[in-house]
């Protein structure tokens, strides 16, 4: 029995790209990799990429503040600490009985999952210009990369080929047909 009802959210276009890009095995791997080694949060690299992928563009400085402040704000004090505890009661939690540690971890990692969607709904907010953009997957993965390599320069100091190689397996599930070597972000790597 769930706890809390998804139908309670209103539609959301970026959670419907975000869980669909997310369900691909290689894109959760590198979405966590950045997570757990550079302390990034998956919802705003999603994000970054939804903006442009859905014919927005490039996000506005005061759209990627607002994200990253609220996105900063909900993984410290919300999503944060829900993970700390799912990830504590994979372990052994004895004296607790198993049982109900088990439920214990089942309720918390669908509490984790909510707090995430709830991240997404609050990002999906903030850039309310309609999708009038360029349809050319180029442009648009060209646009997804400067998003992300402005978020990327705001939070972490040195943006490593580590960083890039795991952005561009997310990147290429989400633009398919565009050429990495085109962008900022991701033709250092590719020259390398």
């Amino acid at each position: 029995m769930a706890i809390y009802n998804s139908a309670s959210f209103p539609p959301s276009q970026l959670w419907d790209f975000a869980t669909k890009l997310y369900s691909s095995r290689e894109v959760e791997e590198a979405c966590l990799s950045l997570q757990d080694r550079r302390g990034l949060d998956v919802n705003l690299i999603l994000f970054c990429i939804w903006v442009a992928a859905s014919g927005r563009g490039i996000l506005t400085e005061d759209e990627m503040t607002i994200g990253i402040d609220a996105g900063i704000i909900w993984q410290s004090q919300v999503v944060g600490p829900l993970r700390h505890v799912r990830r504590f009661l994979k372990g052994p939690i004895a004296p607790a009985d198993g049982r109900l540690g088990a439920e214990l971890a089942r309720v918390v990692s669908e509490s984790e999952l909510y707090s995430e969607h709830m991240e997404i709904q609050i990002l999906s907010e903030i850039v309310v210009r309609p999708a009038t953009g360029s349809f050319d997957m180029q442009e648009r993965g060209q646009e997804a990369a400067t998003n992300l390599l402005v978020y990327l320069d705001r939070m972490i100091e040195d943006i490593d080929n580590e960083d890039r190689s795991a952005l561009l397996v997310i990147w290429q599930e989400s633009f398919p047909a565009a050429n990495p070597k085109y962008t900022d972000l991701f033709y250092p790597l590719i020259a390398a």
